[in-house]
């Protein structure tokens, strides 16, 4: 009865197989037939209705293509343009979007009201008659505001210059102080989509004068990378997060989660800032942990000593299994060259003294030391 069965599966699956003259047929029509025959042409109703389409058509791109989709990019900007069943989205296969108007107006509007983002990351945006061009999707509108220009230094040509180092400067806003509103310094530039934000710089706006330190702050810009400035990629595929700590990954990873609340997001970039300040004034770049040093370091320091007063671990930086003073203190030292167990225990041992002469009233426990390797 088995062999039955079996033998009916058999042949229940050679009667689902593809028909071979199907098969033969699709593949003939690989054939060149007509190619060496007069070409067509496009009827000229369709030709004007194409060039009538694309005067009025707008491409948008995503920066940053790991988080960003045309699909999605399709759907969200007529929305956020208010613009929804009047204009037509249409996907390219190099997943930018052709987004066609109906109305001259509505055109316009929308790009004098850029920048645009989507996921929270900004979409560059461009009329499909500048393709060819160079700056094509290439430029992004920026409205900047400065910070901290002193009084005699608001002259258009002073802040023109400045902007030009932000990016191509199209027009120059200096508003006087009155009453109680404060003096207010603005710029419009075009960003190149390849530059870097810049937050903070010290400027000598006079030669020989003490500089100036400015902060610039982007209008409509969301999310960038925190640590290199850059909109096509986040902190956390930076090539400069391989020199970060992994107590600064963590706080940047505070920093930048929507679901903590403010007030430990602002604790969290506080105290990155301050480790970042710190780390640049003293020279020494602590490098990002991977998971093989970690493991490393992890076996390395099982003899250090914790502290632990009542029924809570002292929250101290000396007290953590792998503190700061315990990583490489120069990139030289990061991926060329590990501790041999026997610094490592040496280490341990110094910071157990350490911990009983700062804390001698505080309890200690003291974890087992690594066995040594052959």
């Amino acid at each position: 009865m088995q062999e039955q069965d079996h033998n009916q599966d058999l042949n229940q699956q050679y009667y689902e197989q593809a028909d071979p003259t199907n098969i033969i047929w699709k593949a003939l029509q690989d054939l060149n037939l007509g190619a060496n025959r007069s070409p067509w042409s496009v009827h000229e109703d369709a030709q004007r209705e194409f060039e009538k389409d694309h005067r009025l058509c707008l491409v948008a791109q995503g920066l940053n293509p790991q988080h960003q989709n045309g699909p999605g990019i399709k759907v969200t900007l007529p929305r956020t343009w208010q613009l929804v069943g009047k204009v037509e989205g249409q996907v390219n296969d190099d997943d930018s979007v052709n987004f066609y108007f109906t109305s001259e107006h509505h055109l316009l509007n929308v790009l004098e009201k850029q920048p645009y983002t989507y996921r929270g990351l900004i979409v560059a945006l461009d009329r499909w008659s500048h393709m060819g061009s160079l700056t094509y999707l290439r430029q992004i509108p920026f409205r900047v505001r400065i910070y901290n220009l002193p009084n005699i230094y608001r002259r258009q040509g002073i802040v023109y210059s400045i902007g030009s180092r932000l990016g191509q400067v199209g027009d120059v806003s200096i508003i006087e102080p009155r009453n109680n509103r404060e003096a207010k310094v603005w710029v419009n530039i075009l960003f190149d989509v390849d530059d870097v934000i810049t937050l903070k710089r010290s400027i000598e706006i006079i030669k020989n004068k003490p500089p100036v330190e400015l902060e610039f702050r982007y209008m409509g810009l969301l999310k960038f990378c925190t640590l290199c400035g850059s909109l096509k990629h986040a902190f956390d595929v930076c090539n400069e997060s391989a020199h970060m700590s992994q107590r600064q990954y963590e706080l940047m990873d505070i920093g930048t989660n929507p679901y903590m609340t403010a007030q430990e997001r602002k604790e969290a970039i506080d105290e990155y800032k301050t480790i970042r300040e710190v780390g640049e004034s003293s020279g020494s770049v602590l490098p990002m942990i991977t998971d093989a040093a970690h493991y490393e370091a992890s076996e390395a320091t099982v003899g250090h000593l914790v502290q632990v007063q009542g029924n809570q671990a002292h929250q101290g930086t000396e007290s953590t299994l792998t503190s700061q003073e315990d990583l490489p203190t120069s990139q030289e030292d990061h991926g060329t060259k590990r501790k041999s167990m026997e610094g490592a225990e040496d280490t341990a041992q110094d910071s157990a003294k350490r911990l009983e002469t700062e804390h001698p009233n505080n309890g200690l426990a003291v974890l087992l030391k690594p066995q040594d390797r052959p």
